[in-house]
Formats: C-alpha cells, structure tokens, sequence
C-alpha cells in the first residue's frame, strides 16, 4: 500500500487565532510576519481539490464550503510559517529531495504510462504532485528537527506502567473446536441458498444432536466433524477454530465456549449460522503483561504525545512571533481558535472539515493504488 501524499500532511495543533483585516494588500488572502500568501496560490489548491472531488458544494452546502476555504488558507499560513522558519532549523528542501520522492511514487507503478494514468485520475499534473511533496517533505524535516530532543526515560515509561497496569493484561483465550450442522440447502455448486423453514432448523438440530451423541459414545471428535460438519473452512482441520478471546465470535456462541471446562462437549448452540457442537481443548488463563514486554509499545506511544506536545508548543510560537493576518471571510473560525487541518478523506458531498483531521491536499495516490494493483 502506498503511503497517502498530500500537500503538506501537515499535523498542525491548536493555535492562536491572531486577527483578521479588512484590507491586506492586493491579491493577498493572508501575511505572516511580511510575507503574504496569494490568493492565486489559495486558488490553485482549491483547484486541485476540485479535481479530486472533495469540495463541498457551494450553493447545496454555503456553510462547509465557507469553511472548507477558511481551512485552505489556514493551511497555507501553516506552510508560510514553516517556510520562514526552517532556515534558522537549518532544514531546506532540494529538487534533488522532491525527485527522489517522486522516482519512489514511480517506482511503484508497472510503468510510467500506468503512474502518469494514476496521476491524470486524480486531476494532479507532475508540477502538483512535486509541489504536494515539497510540502510534504517541509512539514516531515521541520517537525523532525523542532522534536529531535524530545526523549523518554526508562523511568518515565516504568512509571506510566505502573499508573496503568490494568490496561497491559492479555485476556484469557480458548483453544476450540466445533461441529456446525447447517440448516440451509446447498446448491449443486455447494453454496448455501440463505433460506430455512422451521423444519429445516429442527432436523439442524437433530442432526447436531447425534454428532454429539456419537463423540460421547467413544467417536473421535475429528471423525465426527469429518461425518456431520458444513463448515468448510474447518472440516478439514478437525473443526479446528483455534485460540478465542472475548468479542470476536457471535454472543451465543461466544457465551458457551467460555462456559465449558476443558474437554467438555456443548449441547448444540444454535446461531445465525446453524447448530453448533463446541469442544474447548485448551485455556489460557488471563495474565498481567510484565513491563518488559510492553515497555517499547509504552516508550513509543509516550514519545510520539511528547513529540506532539513539543510541535504544538513550537507552533504556537511561532504563530505568536511571527505575527499572522487574515483577509476578512478567510479568518479560521473554531471559536476563535484554530487547528490548522483539513480533511482529506472528506467526500466531495459531505463537505467535512475536520479539527481533528490532516490538513492536506488531495491525496495523490488515492486510488492510484489500484492501478498500481492492476
């Protein structure tokens, strides 16, 4: 699978709302510290998301296309502001990094033919997708440099263990087996045709019930799956369903299993599916995870909400220091905050706009991937 290219894949926290003007010069929509942002530039993103069919409509939906460009210059203030501030990080971007990127995405494809296709169906032209990258690649070096000294101790990881113990428990699980007698016909072709009358249930269950009276009277439990089961995904495994935990199996079903000693024979359990005969070989009791076998699931998961917490913070003075404003109407407007996102997977009806989504451009290998699969 592809990674999802997007213009900026931009992360960005909730900052500040600094102010709106009523006039900035000419052709501009926003300025961060002296710098303006166009609105040419506003426009030719809009565009792109257009041809990807991600934009709300503007006479059906007024208000999620209002917002949907307030988060479009929110966006392009947040790469101003990136911009300007990864010289003094000493992060820069060269053609050379943007190609590379590029060569990668190609690589992907069985030719260039089916890449520049892939490109085509999601209205993007080379220059885009070079620009969607350059963006990308600002926003992975900036939040790498401004997190590079983000580190969490062994302390600080045993410590949240410790506060969170009962979340670090592996759940009991069930080795089982089982006979399903079904009630619905089979078509010549041995597929099932989805209907069955109450009769058909009832000689379900009395079929189910002899399997099981044959397994007590001394009859091996594989002879009898191979005997009476119609689940063909277990027939020739000795019904074979493997380790179960609470949840992945239907409540009738699951109820029994976790009733049975081991060794014990259900009576038939009936579900969607039919009647069931269950046996439980094995249990695995439920146990306490020891921190060792979870402290690099912890360790990760405590630096990446430092990390973010880090990036949030330096964000948030960069928008102070430089100084943002915005054209009145292209103002972010999330009570007077603003989170700097934009929802890429929104579909072009629903007009979704999403503080807690990525601010990006129109993915550019969303559904490329399937050509690619071709």
């Amino acid at each position: 699978m592809f990674r999802r290219l997007a213009v900026g894949l931009l992360l960005l926290p909730t900052l500040l709302f600094v102010g709106c003007e009523d006039e900035l010069p000419l052709g501009a929509i926003a300025q961060v510290g002296t710098n303006l942002v166009s609105q040419e530039e506003f426009e030719d993103l809009k565009a792109a998301y257009e041809a990807a069919g991600r934009v709300p409509d503007k006479d059906d939906q007024p208000k999620e296309y209002e917002s949907f460009e307030q988060r479009l210059a929110e966006h392009l203030v947040a790469l101003e502001i990136l911009r300007q501030e990864a010289p003094g990080l000493g992060v820069s971007i060269t053609e050379a990094d943007v190609q590379s990127e590029v060569d990668r995405i190609s690589r992907m494809f069985l030719s260039e033919e089916a890449f520049e296709a892939a490109l085509e169906k999601q209205g993007l032209t080379p220059e885009q997708l070079a620009r969607s990258l350059r963006e990308s690649l600002l926003f992975e070096e900036v939040k790498s440099a401004v997190t590079s000294e983000v580190k969490v101790t062994d302390e600080e990881a045993e410590a949240y263990y410790e506060d969170h113990k009962s979340e670090y428990v592996e759940q009991e699980s069930r080795d089982v087996r089982h006979i399903l007698v079904s009630p619905f016909a089979r078509s010549d072709e041995g597929s099932e045709d989805g209907s069955a009358d109450q009769r058909d249930w009832a000689e379900a269950e009395t079929k189910a019930e002899r399997a099981r009276s044959e397994i007590q009277n001394g009859s091996s439990f594989v002879t009898v799956v191979e005997k009476y089961s119609d689940d063909d995904a277990t027939r020739d495994t000795g019904g074979e369903l493997g380790a179960i935990t609470r949840g992945l199996m239907v409540p009738a079903f699951e109820a029994v299993v976790f009733d049975l000693q081991i060794g014990e024979i259900s009576e038939p359990v009936k579900t969607q599916y039919g009647y069931h005969v269950i046996e439980v070989t094995d249990i695995t009791p439920e146990r306490q995870l020891s921190f060792d076998q979870v402290k690099e699931k912890i360790e990760s998961a405590l630096l990446e909400a430092e990390q973010a917490e880090a990036w949030e913070e330096w964000l948030a003075a960069a928008h102070s220091r430089l100084g943002v404003e915005y054209l009145a109407g292209y103002e972010p407007k999330s009570d007077g905050r603003v989170s700097g996102r934009v929802d890429r997977n929104a579909s072009a009806t629903d007009g979704s706009v999403s503080d807690s989504a990525d601010l990006s451009g129109p993915s550019t290998t969303e559904g490329a991937t399937e050509s690619s699969e071709e």
